[in-house]
């Protein structure tokens, strides 16, 4: 069995698990959860502590400002689902304008917190197929969140990607290094700073060498679980600039 058909086959099973179980809101656990906001563009598979039940849809778009003829928009539908206390998986469709490029999953474990309930961390693993090349992209990652006070907070992803396929670059491998830092404004709003040595979101097919994404962004927090983030940054490589603006609207259930 070739890479995208595994991946379709595990696709589709996923798809029949999500439709067969009940969404309806689970009770809250005792213990609260250590509440810190989501990167942009390398979200999370829902938040770290997430609850059995918690089910997200969302789409993450990228929308060129400079080259917008030779780089196309990315973006990629999503949906998430926290099969038990601390455990939810991923299924994507990054594409490119209206053409899908691959098939993408992930799976996140919360390993706790602290007792202030300050600190929290996890692991995340990501497993990405392309569609029209010969490439599949492994992602380990470790996370780390920490919140300082009610209004300031931080997470980071840290951990490695490799390559594998007739397709992989010479060099199959790249560290991946997150960190952002959130400001909550109020109840409805955040403010933060993203950087990433690299786009995690679309790697696709290139040398594997560090890249720079810097992005400041903003989150909006709705009624009837609607969201949305958007930021606006600059993505430097090979001694070249892309600028874009970023958008995610979420619905959770």
């Amino acid at each position: 069995m070739t890479f995208k058909k595994f991946f379709l086959s595990l696709s589709v099973v996923l798809l029949v698990v999500l439709s067969s179980v009940s969404v309806q809101a689970q009770e809250k656990n005792e213990t609260d959860v250590v509440s810190i906001p989501e990167p942009l563009m390398f979200d999370l598979v829902r938040g770290l502590g997430a609850k059995k039940g918690e089910l997200e849809i969302n789409a993450l778009a990228d929308f060129p400002i400079n080259d917008g003829a030779n780089r196309g928009v990315d973006w990629a539908p999503e949906i998430e689902y926290a099969l038990f206390d601390n455990f939810a998986v991923e299924l994507e469709f990054p594409m490119n304008d209206f053409e899908l490029e691959a098939y993408k999953m992930a799976i996140q474990w919360t390993m706790g917190s602290s007792k202030n309930n300050k600190f929290i961390h996890g692991i995340q693993v990501i497993g990405e197929s392309y569609t029209h090349i010969n490439l599949l992209e492994l992602n380990f990652l470790y996370v780390p969140a920490y919140r300082f006070n009610e209004v300031w907070s931080a997470i980071g992803l840290f951990g490695v990607m490799l390559e594998s396929g007739n397709d992989a670059a010479e060099k199959n491998y790249t560290i991946l290094l997150n960190a952002s830092v959130f400001a909550d404004i109020n109840e409805r709003t955040v403010v933060g700073l993203e950087i990433n040595n690299s786009d995690p979101t679309f790697q696709g097919l290139d040398d594997n060498e560090m890249e720079l994404l810097i992005l400041p962004q903003v989150h909006f927090e709705f009624e009837k679980g609607y969201s949305l983030q958007l930021g606006f940054g600059t993505k430097f490589y090979d001694s070249e600039a892309d600028v874009s603006g970023v958008a995610r609207i979420i619905k959770t259930f």
